[in-house]
């Protein structure tokens, strides 16, 4: 009996053992299933951050890049509404250059009216010389031709006691230009 005994006695401890062990591995197992759901947690929690910032990230560029889209389309629209702008005036000066001597005398006249006084020199663009002429004698004021042609395509320059007049058709035009370019824009761009 007493190798039962002690047989027993082993079959005892390796089941305590086993048991304890048992035990340990499910503690372990716990353990180790706690730390997974902790760090599953912590994954998730940094990819929703990480989702978060890479849209916001994506919303900023894009953002961006329609901003300057915009800005790029606007520019474009100016330059293209530049572009007309420029051309109806330079059609317009071909224009003027192509007015009629009748229609030239009317514009030097008006000018002439305005703008000389008496004793005034007028130094004509060699284009212009014989209508200057034509529209200075019939001003009701004297008005001197210069010898000298003006340094101009068409019009004139007006000499005066301590002034000049650029009269230019260039002149007139870049005037008209200046105080009509909106009211042109406005009827082109409605």
């Amino acid at each position: 009996m007493g190798n039962e005994s002690a047989a027993n006695l082993i079959d005892r401890i390796i089941a305590d053992a086993k048991e304890a062990a048992d035990k340990i591995l499910a503690d372990a197992e716990a353990s180790a299933s706690g730390i997974r759901e902790s760090r599953d947690a912590e994954i998730a929690k940094k990819a929703e951050q990480t989702e978060r910032e890479r849209k916001q990230q994506i919303s900023v560029i894009l953002n961006g890049c329609r901003t300057r889209a915009e800005l790029d389309g606007r520019k474009e629209t100016l330059r293209a509404k530049r572009t007309l702008i420029d051309s109806v005036f330079t059609e317009a000066y071909q224009r003027m250059l192509a007015l009629s001597n009748e229609k030239r005398e009317a514009l030097f006249r008006s000018i002439l009216q305005k703008e000389a006084k008496e004793n005034d020199v007028v130094a004509p663009a060699a284009v212009d010389r014989e209508v200057l002429r034509i529209v200075i004698a019939a001003l009701p004021f004297t008005v001197k031709l210069s010898e000298k042609d003006a340094n101009a395509e068409a019009g004139f320059i007006l000499y005066g006691d301590g002034y000049e007049k650029d009269c230019s058709m260039k002149a007139i035009l870049r005037e008209l230009r200046d105080a009509e370019e909106t009211n042109v824009a406005k009827i082109l761009f409605r």
